[in-house]
């Protein structure tokens, strides 16, 4: 157990950093989940809505380092080709 007021400080402030990157992180699963439900299920109005909220997010999430932008940019690439092959058929 550290013993300086910063350490323990630093110990306090990166658990409660780390619950809220979990939060977010979380978050972003469940609407990617529910995007791929929307697609199986064929309701592509309800998955282009979902897709632009999980692009906000994603975007977010870029902006508070939760995620890297590589691979946010990648899964915002991979989500619309999912729902533009689902659309063509």
């Amino acid at each position: 157990m550290p013993t300086n007021k910063s350490t323990l400080k630093r110990m306090r402030t990166s658990v409660k950093s780390g619950m809220r990157n979990k939060a977010r992180r979380s978050s972003l699963w469940t609407y990617e989940k529910n995007f791929r439900q929307a697609i199986e299920e064929g309701n592509f109005d309800e998955a282009q809505q979902l897709l632009n909220k999980t692009f906000s997010l994603y975007d977010k999430a870029i902006k508070t380092n939760v995620v890297h932008k590589n691979r946010a940019n990648r899964k915002k690439a991979r989500l619309t080709a999912a729902l533009t092959r689902a659309k063509n058929g």
